[in-house]
């Protein structure tokens, strides 16, 4: 049977680190939206307006940066499903070419 040089274990491993990251970024984006809003009711006026500008913008940025993490998590995943499936396929035509000559 042949070797198969490829080795998905990377793979893996960045799909799920950017799985990671998407609960980061999901986490960043609500405890934007939430922190700013549990301040003082003291908190008025135009500085207050541009804290919660602020944390609008946050929240936009999290979002983004999740948005990516998905991408690059979704393309991660096709590639180790891609390599795993022809790692299979392979494995199962040489089995079957060593038991036509055995």
């Amino acid at each position: 049977m042949a070797e198969q040089q490829a080795d998905t274990a990377e793979l893996r491993a960045l799909a799920q680190t950017m799985t990671e990251l998407m609960g980061y970024c999901s986490a960043l984006k609500q405890g934007a939206s939430g922190f700013a809003y549990m301040l003082p009711a003291e908190w008025q006026g135009p500085a207050m307006q541009a804290f919660l500008g602020s944390f609008a913008a946050w929240a936009v940025g999290a979002t983004g940066m999740e948005e990516t993490a998905e991408a690059l998590q979704k393309q991660a995943q096709a590639a180790f499903d891609a390599y795993d499936a022809t790692i299979e396929s392979l494995d199962t035509a040489w089995t079957t070419i060593e038991s036509d000559f055995g």
